[in-house]
């Protein structure tokens, strides 16, 4: 995960063990957010992708089941230690805040990115997608998910939905967030040189409903998560 803020830092250490104990059997990651992310992710076999806000390596895992040779990056030790743990030694994983830039990765030395449920932790889009593009290869893909916009307003019930505001979420611990409007999302991928592909809005699976049946008809009917693909100009 990143972070703009120390306080989230010091939050994401102390979240490490619940976070990826909840990533294990949490129906809302599991059979909502995967789904939906991956399937959006391309053949990845042979491939150098990039992590970035791995947090404990869920998807790190994934990824390198798939066949690719991945770089992990995010801000917390606590979860790099335990992706580090999950993933092995063959996988290289750094210490870094996607909020600033990611200066020891060198420029076109990606095939893809994936960025899952990482970045509505972080402020200012337009920096970290430039920085995205600059390591990606030329027609490397980026995918990433976030909150959906429409639930994400929902659940602060106030404010404007047309600008980025600063929300803090009560985990045990408090963690800071920003919630913006979809075309905060878009805009600024297109304005650093991404072709937008695809966007979903996943919905929940069989599996979501046998483990969160008193939660399936609403977020069958009301968007939870919005996943997006993109590939960088040739």
């Amino acid at each position: 995960m990143p972070s703009e803020d120390p306080i989230a830092e010091d939050a994401y250490d102390e979240l490490a063990e619940q976070y990826d104990a909840d990533l294990k059997t949490d129906a809302y990651n599991a059979y909502l957010e995967f789904p939906g992310t991956s399937s959006l992710i391309p053949d990845v076999e042979g491939a150098r992708v990039l992590d970035a806000g791995c947090g404990t390596g869920f998807y790190t895992e994934w990824l390198v089941e798939e066949g690719a040779e991945v770089v992990g990056v995010d801000v917390s030790e606590e979860m790099l230690a335990l992706a580090r743990e999950k993933v092995g030694d063959d996988t290289e994983f750094h210490r870094a805040d996607l909020g600033e830039p990611l200066d020891f990765l060198d420029d076109d030395s990606f095939d893809g990115v994936v960025s899952a449920l990482v970045l509505g932790y972080v402020e200012d889009w337009g920096a970290v997608f430039e920085e995205f593009a600059r390591v990606l290869r030329p027609g490397g893909f980026l995918v990433f998910s976030t909150g959906h916009p429409v639930d994400t307003f929902e659940e602060g019930g106030d404010g404007n939905y047309f600008q980025v505001e600063r929300r803090t979420k009560d985990w045990g611990v408090d963690v800071p967030y920003y919630r913006r409007p979809f075309s905060a999302m878009v805009n600024p991928l297109l304005d650093v040189g991404f072709r937008l592909d695809r966007v979903l809005e996943p919905q929940p699976t069989d599996e979501f409903r046998e483990q969160r049946p008193e939660r399936y008809e609403k977020e069958s009917t009301n968007p939870v998560f919005v996943c997006l693909r993109a590939t960088l100009a040739e």
